[in-house]
């Protein structure tokens, strides 16, 4: 017997054995144990443990796991042999997940209803950020001086080694910790680090900018930041714009890099021969004239966005339905994708 059960916020709760599965914070608990998870793991879990007993195929995890994007059968089973792993599940002789040979995967645990009643609501600044049901809640917001500019940061974990997250084109530390995926990831780089967060000059929390900043002064807010902290020297994790500005960072201050990170980034934002790959002049100015046309609205009709539309998450636990139906809004968030992947540029802005 299975139904969606209601975990804290409203969200379903999934319990099988001595495993409990938390929806609302993505968390997989065995007692009062959080059991470790990669976010893509955690889905397909969801995804198995939510309709218990029926054969659910492989291209049913694709498109709801990673929807939009062309990925192979390795990606899945090094998911599948995750989730084994934790919950000690032996292939061969399976108590939770069965494989149905070419086809798919069968959940063959029973699944146990359990009904929480969703905590009042608090009164709360703009972004509203509550604990999670394991107790976490998001760290504080501070402030560091970079020249004449304040700089919103963030210290989370108490790891053996510092690691300065350095976000692509904008951010805002408080919305980071409301999207269920993204605060899960930076949870996970806080299990083994200080992770510092910030969000950089003319973006998120910190000052505003009457004119656009250099690369060194955005590069100068590591070195504030860090400072502001106690950080003598720290490893560096740039995603796409961040990428350089970190390259930049350990160039210039060898003595505070531990080591350089970067996903997603660039060399060269232009096309050029020895770069081929990089969008070409015209390839930026349809961007940007679509960033000037639709901003706020992600189709070309202009149809407005809501908070959780930049969050597929909040739109969906498995980004869609299994049923093939895609809700409107991460619909048009699919289309914006595929155009962009398409022109070989990223989404988060043009990085």
């Amino acid at each position: 017997m299975h139904e969606q059960l209601t975990g804290p916020g409203g969200a379903p709760a999934i319990v099988f054995g001595n495993f409990r599965l938390e929806v609302a914070d993505a968390t997989l608990w065995n007692g009062s144990q959080s059991l470790p998870l990669t976010p893509k793991a955690f889905s397909v879990l969801q995804c198995l443990a939510q309709r218990p007993g029926r054969l659910v195929t492989k291209d049913e995890l694709y498109n709801a796991v990673w929807p939009g994007v062309f990925v192979g059968d390795a990606a899945l089973k090094v998911c599948i042999l995750e989730i084994r792993r934790v919950l000690a599940d032996d292939a061969k002789a399976p108590r939770f997940i069965e494989t149905v040979h070419r086809r798919g995967y069968r959940f063959i645990a029973s699944v146990v209803q359990e009904h929480e009643t969703p905590p009042a609501a608090a009164s709360a600044p703009a972004v509203e950020i509550t604990p999670t049901s394991d107790g976490f809640e998001p760290p504080e917001t501070h402030y560091a001086r970079s020249g004449d500019v304040n700089i919103a940061y963030q210290v989370v974990g108490d790891g053996p080694f510092d690691l300065v997250f350095v976000m692509g084109w904008v951010s805002h530390l408080e919305f980071f910790w409301k999207e269920p995926s993204f605060a899960r990831f930076l949870r996970r780089l806080a299990s083994f680090s200080r992770l510092i967060l910030f969000d950089k000059r003319g973006t998120g929390l910190s000052d505003r900018m009457s004119a656009l900043p250099t690369l060194e002064e955005r590069m100068d807010d590591v070195r504030a930041v860090m400072e502001a902290v106690g950080s003598e020297r720290a490893a560096l994790l740039g995603v796409s714009e961040g990428g350089p500005m970190c390259s930049l960072f350990a160039a210039t201050y060898p003595g505070k890099t531990s080591a350089l990170v970067m996903i997603g980034t660039y060399a060269k934002r232009l096309w050029d021969p020895d770069y081929p790959w990089a969008p070409t002049v015209e390839n930026r100015g349809m961007f940007f004239d679509e960033i000037r046309d639709h901003w706020g609205g992600l189709d070309p009709s202009g149809a407005s966005a809501n908070l959780a539309d930049p969050f597929p998450s909040e739109i969906h636990p498995f980004m869609r339905p299994l049923t093939g139906v895609v809700p409107r809004s991460l619909k048009r968030i699919e289309i914006w994708n595929v155009r962009h992947i398409r022109r070989g540029q990223a989404t988060d802005g043009g990085n």
